[in-house]
């Protein structure tokens, strides 16, 4: 009985499987980034780094780094720190339109880089330092995508892309003047549709490194169960609002999510 319930947990998570293709780095989370890290580089990044899948790009002058100060909230998300870029990504007042191509496109100096498997979402959340912007390119065509203009030094926004194509390295750059980031998220949508189609339940869980995120919680004391790929239980809570804990062993993991809402379960990756 108990491998039967598993397997049939399993087959729907695989109808889920969007979750299990998104990824997001939040420089508020201080296990990872900031003063609080046990790496001290996380502070500063004057150099060329990569960070789980995240790519710093020096070029001709680095990122400010991280900081606590102008903090503002985007709707119910709280930044506690975020990334100064500490200037333009091109240099002076330089600030790429949409469909700009060619080395123009492209920019010299402090900005990320980030990988993309197909069809994905890229969501960013900013804080412009005045009327400024966030551009995205795409490095296989050193074309810009998109230019996401903030409408004050004291906005903070969200931004949104949807990229179709295939694998790509997708670029993330400050236009004119200084931008901050507090952060990124990168979601495969390709099969976006399935999981829209077969659940109205807006729980949600993903992973990131060796963290689980459960969010959307509609009703209390949700029951979180994950499961390993042989059927074998290896958390069990009950939460009442959004949450994330650690799985301390890489692999595939199944999240069940359970509550009055409905029932969901999720196929996600520990790295």
């Amino acid at each position: 009985m108990k491998k039967l319930l598993f397997s049939l947990l399993l087959a729907v998570a695989s109808a889920f499987s969007i979750n299990a293709q998104t990824s997001f780095w939040d420089f508020g989370d201080n296990t990872a980034w900031g003063p609080g890290a046990s790496d001290a580089n996380y502070q500063t990044i004057s150099y060329t780094y990569d960070y789980n899948g995240l790519k710093f790009i020096e070029g001709s002058s680095g990122f400010t780094g991280f900081n606590t100060s102008s903090l503002t909230p985007i709707g119910d998300y709280t930044p506690k720190q975020r990334l100064a870029f500490g200037g333009n990504s091109y240099g002076g007042s330089t600030n790429p339109a949409v469909g700009t191509s060619g080395a123009s496109a492209l920019p010299t100096r402090r900005y990320i880089e980030v990988s993309v498997t197909g069809n994905s979402k890229i969501t960013l959340w900013g804080r412009g330092g005045g009327a400024r912007s966030l551009i995205i390119v795409n490095k296989g065509t050193s074309t810009v995508l998109a230019n996401f203009a903030f409408s004050s030094s004291t906005d903070a926004q969200k931004f949104e892309y949807n990229y179709t194509g295939g694998s790509n390295t997708l670029i993330i750059a400050s236009g004119a003047g200084d931008n901050s980031l507090y952060k990124i998220e990168v979601a495969n949508t390709e099969t976006m549709a399935v999981n829209d189609v077969r659940s109205n339940n807006k729980l949600n869980a993903f992973s990131s490194g060796n963290k689980i995120y459960v969010k959307d919680l509609e009703s209390k004391n949700t029951q979180i169960n994950v499961y390993s790929t042989n059927g074998t239980l290896v958390k069990s809570l009950k939460s009442s609002s959004d949450i994330n804990f650690d799985i301390n062993t890489k692999g595939i993991y199944i999240v069940n999510l359970k509550s009055e809402a409905g029932e969901k379960s999720v196929k996600v990756l520990i790295k």
